[in-house]
């Protein structure tokens, strides 16, 4: 079994030390507390550690004074040190931290989570350090023990006996005279290379080593006949197979009363599969440092481009509080606040979406989509924001598109959105287009092309080859300047492929722009017919603007159940702006009390809720023949939670974060199971409707 390995917690605050135990108690660790720097510099003899936690703000000396002297022994110099700390985030103190040896912070209050799998990090590397110490020190000493046992055995043995003895052992044996020509090479050798005795003798035998390896060991070689002292060197000697297998080769004087060289000896000892598993080690070593270092970086990016729209939200939130401040103000802030929430929206959706991509699970559908519809809302998203930069957005066909195709729409905005954003992002002046030809195929079948073309800063060929690396932008300037989790290129790519295509850095030039390529494989919807896209689509026939009619959903009655207060003030004030009739119940007990005792049109029932959640109160409502339609809410994004839902009995499935429109749209088409067409006309004019 493996041996614990030691952890150092360093807090003046009994608190703290506590809240670090709870985090890293497991049974392979031991974690060793110390309460000030004095203390913690006191246990550092006793003890072997992997990592070292130090609070910063500490009496007597502080973390960055122990963390120097903790530095100064030889012992202790490459261990991490993380600084743990609530007090100061500002660059300038956090760098002060790495010049005094910290390898991370970690803020309080801390993620558990991002603490644990650091620290484990370290502690895999501690363990993997030491393994490697006592395998070295393992081999050094099985390989004492069996040169000073052969060694003893030629001596005793007579000439007479030699050879016989040489050809019994499982290595391959030599003889050189005292000027280093070899004069004896026992069977193995023979067996092992190919050579027979009379080719190897003298200078013969080279011919059987790598030369790169043949002539750093020749120098050592020359040296140990100088001196007299033992030579030791690793190399590359040939099969006669063909392969190459290294092999550790020594040799020791043999001397006449201690003073004169008469002879040679030496072994070359196979170590190839120790070497090559070293090898692996150590490359398993890096690739895990690597991944270490990935790691930090993209949750600092992360953690960046998730503040940054969070900083926003609140603070505009924060003005809008202001008693001060002008209706305009206020609207101003709002829409600032609104943009920011679906911008840290989007970032949360592609790191779901990368991390099903990678986990394999990733599922898409293939129904029947409006082409013409879907372009002309690419046009309707993106032509605003590229006004806004002072770009024209084209969007043009270079040939006759099907109107209707058999893909995954939802994937295809995603494809679609996130190259065109981009573009627009990187392009200061100039324009974007897109271009679309349709290439067909057999059996209505073929290829949809779009091309994406922009006159931004371009990109260099040594950055184009990491440009699909999930967490990566083609430089860290990139990361600075324009911001972004460097996620889109990387989930484009893996969702077009997904539908049987891909997307391809078509031309690029710094500075001069790029032409990005995507390959769609669709199934054409027969008898759908062609168009261009010189046919523009009247926003109002696509669908893309719906009139919000102020009381869309008059007379209709909705039970809103949710345990949290806000969201229930929320969709509250979401439905009685829309017309409608709204009761709440905080948890699902009380949702399944108030829907069969009332006279509800629609629920809406939350998911995760103490006491009786939604799948169990659905449920229970379905048991007791409750035949209203129920639509789930849920912050859970994953498919099978949709599934989940409509197997409990929901009629339907929305996601959190909840747009007012999308809200009262599904509200709306969930009551005309209860309330015929011809009324929900009337509803709509402004009748009331008896229940």
């Amino acid at each position: 079994m493996d041996r614990t390995v030691d952890i150092l917690l360093v807090d003046d605050r009994p608190d703290g030390l506590v809240a670090l135990e709870a985090v890293l108690a497991a049974p392979h660790l031991n974690l060793v507390k110390a309460n000030s720097g004095f203390e913690a510099l006191e246990e550092l003899e006793d003890h072997d550690f992997a990592v070292i936690l130090l609070d910063v703000q500490m009496p007597g000396i502080d973390g960055f004074e122990t963390a120097r002297r903790i530095k100064m022994m030889e012992k202790y110099r490459y261990v991490p040190i993380i600084f743990v700390t609530a007090i100061n985030k500002d660059e300038e103190y956090v760098y002060r931290g790495y010049t005094y040896g910290a390898v991370d912070y970690v803020f309080k209050p801390f993620d558990a989570r991002i603490l644990r799998s650091k620290v484990s990090i370290f502690v895999d590397l501690h363990r993997k350090n030491r393994q490697l110490e006592e395998q070295s020190e393992a081999l050094r000493e099985s390989e004492r023990r069996e040169r000073y046992l052969r060694l003893a055995e030629l001596e005793v043995e007579s000439l007479k006996r030699y050879r016989n003895l040489a050809d019994s052992i499982p290595h391959v044996v030599w003889r050189a005279k005292p000027d280093g020509t070899m004069d004896y090479f026992n069977r193995v050798w023979i067996e092992e290379t190919g050579l027979t005795e009379e080719a190897s003798l003298g200078n013969g035998w080279q011919s059987a080593f790598d030369p790169e390896d043949l002539r750093l060991m020749l120098k050592r070689w020359v040296k140990a006949l100088d001196t007299g002292d033992k030579f030791e060197a690793e190399a590359r000697i040939m099969m006669k197979d063909g392969s190459w297998r290294w092999h550790w080769i020594q040799g020791v004087a043999e001397r006449r009363m201690n003073t004169d060289v008469i002879a040679w000896l030496g072994t070359c000892t196979d170590i190839d599969e120790r070497k090559r598993a070293g090898e692996a080690l150590l490359e398993a070593q890096q690739v895990a440092e690597a991944a270490n270092q990935a790691k930090t970086s993209f949750l600092a990016n992360m953690s960046h481009e998730i503040r940054t729209p969070l900083n926003s939200i609140l603070g505009f939130t924060e003005l809008m509080m202001m008693p001060d401040l002008s209706g305009a103000d206020r609207f101003s802030s709002l829409v600032t606040v609104k943009r920011n929430g679906q911008q840290l929206l989007k970032i949360i959706d592609e790191i779901l979406d990368i991390s099903k991509v990678e986990a394999n699970r990733l599922e898409v559908e293939a129904i029947e989509v409006d082409l013409r519809q879907m372009f002309a809302e690419l046009q309707s998203n993106f032509e605003l924001q590229a006004r806004d930069k002072g770009l024209r957005f084209l969007i043009a066909c270079q040939n006759g598109i099907p109107s209707r195709v058999m893909t995954d729409p939802t994937r295809m905005k995603q494809i679609l959105h996130n190259l065109v954003g981009n573009a627009i992002k990187f392009t200061a002046e100039g324009e974007v287009e897109v271009r679309v030809q349709w290439q067909p195929g057999h059996d209505g079948k073929g290829k949809l092309q779009c091309f994406v073309r922009d006159t931004g800063v371009g990109i260099d060929a040594e950055s184009a080859a990491k440009l699909f690396q999930p967490f990566t932008q083609a430089d860290s300037s990139t990361t600075r300047k324009y911001g972004g989790t460097g996620l889109g290129l990387a989930l484009a790519r893996k969702l077009a492929r997904a539908l049987g295509g891909d997307v391809l850095l078509d031309s690029s030039h710094k500075a001069g722009g790029s032409v990005f390529r995507v390959d769609l494989a669709v199934d054409v919807i027969p008898y759908s017919g062609f168009w261009e896209y010189s046919d523009r689509v009247d926003p109002k026939e696509s669908g893309i603007e719906k009139t919000d009619r102020a009381q869309r959903l008059f007379g209709i009655k909705v039970l809103v159940v949710d345990d949290a207060c806000d969201n229930r003030t929320l969709m509250s004030r979401f439905l009685t702006g829309a017309g409608a009739e709204v009761a709440c119940a905080e948890h699902g007990r009380e949702g399944v009390d108030k829907a069969l005792a009332g006279s509800f049109d629609v629920i809406l029932m939350d998911i995760q809720m103490p006491i009786l959640d939604g799948y169990a109160a659905t449920q229970e409502l379905r048991n007791n023949g409750y035949d209203r339609p129920i639509i789930a809410l849920t912050a859970h994004a994953l498919k099978e939670e949709r599934e989940r839902s409509l197997s409990a009995g929901c009629d339907d499935h929305l996601t959190k974060p909840i747009d007012r429109n999308t809200l009262i749209t599904q509200v709306l088409k969930c009551s005309s199971r209860v309330v015929p067409q011809p009324m929900l006309a009337l509803v709509a004019q402004g009748a009331t409707v008896e229940h």
